[in-house]
């Protein structure tokens, strides 16, 4: 009982509690994985519980609470959101130069009026109170650059859409800090995971871990990787699919150095334009089934399963058929087998393939182009972006006179009981790939 404080606390009840607020304050202030891990608790908590744990951080007098209120304001109800801003206004001076950055974020991008006016007004009484005499974030800038740029990775984009950024940064004491965001082009950042006090060794490791489970990944610029994630967070933004709580802590430290619009429209594009469909582009674009034979491409099956899955069955229940027929050649079985995919992939491009599947496929082409660009990987960009353009709606080239989606169909119909078995093993989700990595029990 002693070890776990009970008598402590039955002793000095709220000395007890005092303690362990301040042991709570000292685990946020150490790095972003401490609040993350205090932070995934309190997201899970009642709201009652919740707006009592807000209300103590603003009355806490303590900097560190900030760390804390600031990644609240982005991925919690408009009612919670106001109490995180009263909150900030409670703490005042001693936070200033985490709250006033936060705030202008806040009218920025919320759409709220009530939450824009709020903020507005906090912002404002902030800035009287501080000795700033401005309202810019030139304090947080200046202590999130105290970490060099040390590696940013980017895995090729798989058959759903799904993308994993790595940015990490070298600490004074020579370890690495890092944050890993997975990105799917349906919805936005999917989830999000901070790494620290990891050496290199370790992080070699952690990227060959990432490469067994199917996200393989290219070195590629800081200004590339910090593209993409504002792209998916964007798209959060217009899918309203809500941010992991996990990428609010990190996103100082993601968006560090692109906060103006100037700095956004100065970073590399993370999409290829499509290309004019001359007779070189069509011949390419007719060689796009090579395209399969790249790791990069090695999950593009038909999304979603379930659509596809009668034309999997009714594929393998005639091919048994087919098989079990002993008096016919091998020679002939095999050709009756290849007749037998290439009618019914046939029949599923027509009811399986419309204008929104070929327009979310061709976008999918031009950013696996674009990371193949940045990565020094130029051999098949211009096939890729000629068969982007095929497949682009704007084309008008029916889909039953394109190489690729017809080799996707046929892959997709060929591999499909392990594709099903694959899909069984998900649990749901959307990655073609279980990515224990982000898995928390």
């Amino acid at each position: 009982m002693a070890d776990d404080g009970i008598i402590e606390y039955l002793n000095d009840p709220a000395g007890a509690i005092r303690q362990m607020q301040m042991r709570l304050l000292e685990l946020v202030g150490q790095n972003e994985m401490g609040v993350e891990t205090i932070l995934e608790d309190v997201v899970s908590m009642p709201v009652e519980r919740r707006f009592a744990f807000i209300n103590w951080l603003g009355n806490s007098n303590d900097p560190r609470a900030a760390n804390l209120l600031v990644p609240l304001l982005e991925n919690q109800t408009g009612k919670v959101v106001m109490a995180v801003i009263e909150a900030l206004e409670l703490l005042g001076p001693i936070a200033i130069n985490q709250t006033i950055p936060a705030l202008n974020h806040v009218i920025a991008t919320t759409s709220n009026r009530q939450l824009k006016q709020q903020a507005r007004t906090t912002l404002g009484r902030l800035t009287m109170q501080s000795m700033l005499g401005s309202e810019d974030a030139a304090l947080l800038e200046a202590r999130q650059q105290q970490y060099p740029a040390y590696q940013a990775r980017v895995s090729s984009i798989d058959g759903s859409g799904t993308q994993l950024i790595m940015l990490s940064w070298l600490r004074p004491d020579g370890l690495i800090k890092g944050v890993n965001v997975l990105y799917q082009d349906q919805k936005g950042i999917k989830d999000c995971y901070g790494v620290d006090e990891m050496d290199t060794e370790q992080w070699e490791s952690l990227i060959g871990d990432l490469d067994e489970q199917g996200f393989s990944s290219f070195k590629v610029s800081f200004e590339y990787a910090c593209a993409v994630i504002l792209e998916a967070r964007a798209l959060n933004r217009r899918t309203r699919t809500r941010l992991p709580i996990a990428y609010s802590i990190w996103r100082p430290l993601t968006e560090a150095g692109v906060r103006d619009k100037k700095a956004v429209a100065s970073l590399p594009a993370t999409t290829l334009p499509c290309v004019e469909l001359t007779a070189e582009a069509r011949a390419m674009a007719d060689r796009a089934d090579e395209l399969y034979q790249l790791k990069e491409f090695s999950s593009w099956l038909y999304e979603p399963i379930e659509r596809i899955e009668p034309f999997i069955s009714r594929y393998w229940a005639a091919l048994n058929m087919v098989e079990s027929t002993t008096n016919k050649r091998k020679k002939a079985r095999m050709q009756e087998q290849r007749d037998l995919l290439t009618s019914l992939a046939s029949e599923s491009l027509h009811e399986l393939i419309d204008d929104k599947w070929r327009t979310t496929y061709a976008a999918r082409l031009l950013r696996q182009a674009a990371l193949l660009q940045q990565a020094d990987q130029h051999e098949y960009v211009p096939m890729i972006q000629a068969t982007a353009t095929l497949l682009d709606p704007a084309s008008q080239v029916p889909v039953q006179d394109q190489t690729f989606p017809i080799a996707l169909i046929s892959i997709s119909i060929e591999q499909g009981p392990l594709r099903l078995m694959v899909e069984s093993l998900r649990s749901g989700s959307l990655s073609s790939f279980p990515v224990e990595f982000f898995q928390q029990d």
